[in-house]
C-alpha cells in the first residue's frame, strides 16, 4: 500500500540577504519526504541548516524558492493568516531555546495553545496536568519558567507543543537540555503517542544515540540532503 505524504519539500532553497555581498546560502535544493506517521530524525553538523529547514516547515520564515506540503497544503499559497491557523491547528513545535512565557507558570503555559484553540479553561487544565505529570513535572505544575532548571523547562515545552494533539510535530533538539535517562523517557513518550495517535515527528538531533530511535535518519550537509534513510535510495 503507497504511504501518504505528511510533508514534501521540493526544491527548497532558504537564502539571506540574497544578491548581497554578504550572501548566505543556508539550505539548497532541499527534497525531502516525510510519510504519515513516520518518526525522523532530521541530523548534520552545526551549522548544517537543520534548524532552518524546521522554520522553512513551520513557516516562521519564507522559503527563497521551492515548495513545502504540509498534509497535500501548499504553504506557498497561504496568507499570513491562513499561516498561523496551519500551525496553530496542525503543528507542534519545541524550539530549542523553549520559549516559555516568563509570566506564566508551567500549566499556563501548556494551557495556552488550548485556550487559543477556544477550548474551556478547565478541560484545559485537566489535560495539561496530566501530560506535565507524565513528564514528571507534576510538583512543578504552579512554578514559573525561571523557578525551572533547563531541563525542566524543556519538558513544559515539549508538554506545550503535544497538548492540541498536532498531526505533526517539529521539534529542535526536544532531548537537547535533558540528561541520557530523561532523553530516553521522552524519546519513549513520542515513540508512544506516535504508534496511538498516528503523530507523524521530525525531531532534529546532533545525537546518533537518538537518531537511532526514530524510524530513519535524514542527513543534511551544507544546507543540501546528502541521506534520506529510504531503501530506494
Amino acid at each position: 500500500m503507497e504511504r501518504e505524504e505528511m510533508l514534501t519539500l521540493t526544491n527548497v532553497h532558504k537564502i539571506y540577504n540574497e544578491g548581497k555581498s554578504n550572501e548566505v546560502v543556508a539550505v539548497h535544493d532541499v527534497n525531502m519526504v516525510v510519510y504519515k506517521g513516520e518518526m525522523v530524525a532530521l541530523m548534520g553538523p552545526s551549522g548544517s541548516g537543520k534548524s532552518t529547514i524546521l522554520n522553512l516547515i513551520g513557516g516562521l520564515t519564507p522559503a527563497t524558492k521551492g515548495t513545502i506540503k504540509i498534509d497535500g497544503v501548499d504553504t506557498n499559497g497561504l496568507s499570513n493568516e491562513e499561516m498561523t491557523n496551519l500551525r496553530r491547528d496542525r503543528i507542534g513545535y519545541i524550539f530549542q531555546h523553549f520559549n516559555l512565557l516568563d509570566f506564566l507558570t508551567a500549566e499556563q503555559n501548556v494551557v495556552l495553545p488550548l485556550l487559543i484553540q477556544g477550548i474551556p479553561n478547565y478541560e484545559a487544565k485537566r489535560k495539561a496536568d496530566m501530560l506535565l505529570r507524565e513528564l514528571g513535572l507534576g510538583s512543578r505544575i504552579e512554578h514559573y519558567p525561571n523557578e525551572l532548571s533547563g531541563g525542566q523547562e524543556q519538558r513544559v515545552a515539549i508538554a506545550r507543543s503535544l497538548i492540541t494533539t498536532p498531526a505533526i510535530i517539529l521539534g529542535d533538539e526536544p532531548t537537547g537540555d535533558l540528561d541520557q535517562a530523561s532523553a530516553y523517557e521522552v524519546m519513549s513518550m513520542f515513540r508512544r503517542i506516535n504508534r496511538e495517535q498516528g503523530q507523524t515527528l521530525l525531531l532534529v538531533t546532533h545525537s546518533e544515540e537518538i537518531g537511532a530511535l526514530c524510524d530513519r535518519i535524514i542527513r543534511i550537509d551544507e544546507g543540501t540532503i546528502v541521506e534520506t534513510g529510504l531503501e530506494e535510495n
